[in-house]
């Protein structure tokens, strides 16, 4: 099974810890969050004193560690390759012009509902970015690196570091932007196979 996360880490840490034997019919879990070599996104969001965090591992981050920790095959989509798919006014006019399904209407509706944030450029394709990978790889420039998520309560709770004791995992760092607009916008219209 390929499980691609969305959110913080709770209920998958808590599956793993009460069966961890789990792991062995896992074929990959796509993790969307952390922040490797780029800023958080909790302190810019918020008004909690964290620069370095992302929020899915900020909320979490016992549970991050916990699934790095478990022994599953692990992509990472952090904010690094979040970063490179904001989601622009460019494309939302895009999408106002392509939406032939009720499923790309609504999206549609739900983008131009945060249009303040987009203009703003504080709004990006994290979680469908994240699925996308799970589904083709070529989105991405990938790196292994030896991970962990710090544990402890305060400013840099959630942070995600590379370190020698850490966890190997396969890190998303880039995406290829145009490609991904294209497969969102195929996929929301229906038009994949």
């Amino acid at each position: 099974m390929h499980l691609i996360t969305l959110g913080p880490l709770t209920n998958v840490g808590e599956a793993l810890e009460a069966e961890p034997g789990l792991v062995m019919n896992l074929e990959m879990i796509t993790v969307m969050g952390g922040a490797v070599e780029v800023a958080g996104n909790v302190g810019s969001s918020s008004n909690i004193e964290n620069e370095v965090a992302d929020w899915n591992f900020y909320v979490d981050p016992r549970a991050a560690a916990e699934v790095f920790g478990s022994g599953a095959p692990i992509t990472l989509v952090p904010l690094d390759a979040t970063n490179y798919v904001p989601v622009t006014m460019e494309f939302c006019r895009r999408l106002e012009r392509d939406r032939t399904t009720s499923v790309a209407e609504f999206v549609y509706r739900v983008l131009a509902a945060q249009e303040k944030y987009v203009r703003l450029g504080s709004y990006y394709f994290w979680d469908p970015l994240a699925a996308a990978i799970a589904t083709e790889e070529g989105l991405a420039t990938f790196r292994e690196m030896s991970l962990v998520v710090v544990e402890e309560e305060g400013p840099e709770s959630g942070r995600t570091l590379e370190s020698e004791s850490g966890f190997v995992v396969r890190v998303a760092m880039t995406a290829d932007r145009e490609r991904f607009e294209a497969l969102f916008l195929d996929a929301v219209n229906g038009r994949l196979p």
